[in-house]
């Protein structure tokens, strides 16, 4: 599991990585990041599978699994590690806000 990991993608706000599995034997692993989506102003929940070989070579490999609101997040059956975590992320953006 990796916290506080973040990156830029051009045209986008700041994204957070909520959680990533560890990698099984084939290196690879389930990453949940959350993205502000500035077209609607919503905020998403992004299960995606990665191949961390693919990622430490240069050319990164990431399949989308889910997307998905925050709210739809949190009512769905996802592990409860990674709702803890993004429960923290949002309660500390929204202390940062007031």
């Amino acid at each position: 599991m990796q916290e506080g990991f973040q990156f830029v993608t051009p045209g986008k706000r700041m994204e957070n990585l909520i959680f990533r599995t560890r990698p099984n034997e084939r290196s690879e692993c389930e990453q949940w990041t959350l993205i502000a989506d500035e077209a609607d102003g919503q905020d998403y929940v992004v299960q995606e599978h990665v191949k961390l070989d693919a990622l430490r070579s240069g050319t990164p490999y990431l399949r989308l699994v889910k997307r998905m609101t925050v709210t739809e997040f949190l009512g769905t059956d996802q592990p409860a590690a990674v709702k803890i975590k993004l429960q923290a992320i949002l309660g500390a953006q929204s202390a940062a806000k007031s």
